[in-house]
């Protein structure tokens, strides 16, 4: 997670609901699986930020290396 939880994420979780049970009533084949987000793209932007204070890009740790670092910005 990347900030904290809030009023909003229940809003916008109930509004997916709503519309996904709507289309289910109207006959529509429908998943959706609360919980899967963005969420990555936004924590991958933040450690891509927070290496660049490095003077380096994920292109320069690689993946593995990258991985370890978004690891360790999650754990603190």
């Amino acid at each position: 997670m990347t900030g904290s939880l809030h009023l909003g994420h229940a809003l916008q979780l109930s509004i997916e609901d709503t519309i996904c049970r709507y289309k289910r009533m109207k006959g529509y084949n429908v998943l959706w699986v609360p919980g899967v987000d963005h969420a990555g793209i936004a924590t991958q932007s933040v450690v891509e930020k927070m290496i660049a204070k490095e003077g380096i890009t994920k292109w320069d740790l690689g993946r593995e290396k990258f991985l370890e670092r978004v690891w360790i910005w999650k754990e603190a």
